[in-house]
């Protein structure tokens, strides 16, 4: 008997509840994890391991530790030099970009700064900006000033 007096938005809500509850949750967002066999330890570290994180020709990355000997690296058949300022930290620990093909790490706060793109980025805050106050066009102010005008000279004939 209670079915038939709920009403109509009683049951609309209690459909919408059953929706939202049953909806798929959102995916969340996975944290990157180094990979296990790149993972330096507190041994490894005292004993000067690096992970690097090697960009291949083929646009591939790998991710390994390596020993840093007499400020060098050695990957594969390629030796590379590694200096203080090319070393980041993820986690606490040592980290390098290098890539296969130059001597020196990649290092992305290094080199001439890059504005060939400000065009765009300005272009798009641009577009995101918030307008508090709009100015009116002209074709407005214009139309205003006419019906004034028509309303004065129909005052001031009598009209």
């Amino acid at each position: 008997m209670e079915e038939s007096n709920k009403s109509i938005r009683d049951e609309l809500k209690e459909l919408k509840e059953a929706i939202s509850d049953s909806k798929v949750e959102k995916k969340k967002v996975k944290n990157f994890r180094m990979p296990f066999k790149a993972m330096v330890g507190n041994s490894k570290l005292k004993k000067g391991y690096i992970t690097v994180a090697v960009i291949e020709d083929n646009m591939n990355i790998d991710f390994r530790k390596e020993p840093i000997i007499d400020g060098t690296i050695r990957l594969d058949d390629t030796y590379h030099a590694v200096e203080e300022f090319d070393i980041f930290n993820y986690r606490g620990k040592p980290f390098v970009f290098q890539t296969k093909n130059k001597l020196n790490p990649y290092n992305p706060l290094r080199g001439q700064h890059e504005t060939y793109g400000q065009k765009y980025v300005m272009a798009r805050m641009e577009g995101e900006r918030i307008v508090s106050k709009k100015s009116m066009g002209w074709g407005i102010s214009i139309g205003i000033l006419i019906i004034i005008g028509v309303i004065v000279y129909a005052l001031w004939t009598g009209g």
